[in-house]
């Protein structure tokens, strides 16, 4: 019998980046865009995915990460404009920055030690 679960790979910008004893919780922001009334394309808001992991990967300057992991859960929480924004929980298997040098060769690249078959800690800040 398959197990059930939720698989995701996000590509998306690195928004924020925090280190704990645990291990290590990322923000990543993807463009929500659609055509715009003349027929340009445009940014209408973002999704936001909390992750959390293992990998240890240096992420200083980088700017844009490719995540490959499962939906634990889901967030809601108030925007610095007082609306609700609207976050999605990963626990990532994998975090492989996209920048600059790295960008064609880590795309496929799985990162040693990340988590994988590790229990969520229930207790991170996302």
């Amino acid at each position: 019998m398959e197990k059930n679960e939720a698989q995701v790979t996000v590509t998306g910008w690195l928004n924020d980046v925090k280190d704990f004893e645990w291990g290590r919780a990322i923000k990543v922001g993807v463009d929500v865009r659609k055509k715009n009334d003349q027929d340009e394309w445009e940014t209408v808001d973002k999704t936001v995915y909390d992750c959390t992991t293992d990998d240890r990967t240096p992420l200083d300057e980088v700017r844009q990460v490719r995540v490959v992991g499962r939906i634990t859960g889901t967030n809601v929480f108030q925007k610095r404009d007082g609306s609700s924004g609207f976050s999605i929980k990963v626990r990532a298997d994998s975090v492989v920055p996209l920048d600059g040098k790295t960008q064609g060769a880590a795309v496929n690249q799985v990162w040693p030690g990340v988590g994988a078959g590790k229990p969520v800690d229930e207790g991170a800040p996302f």
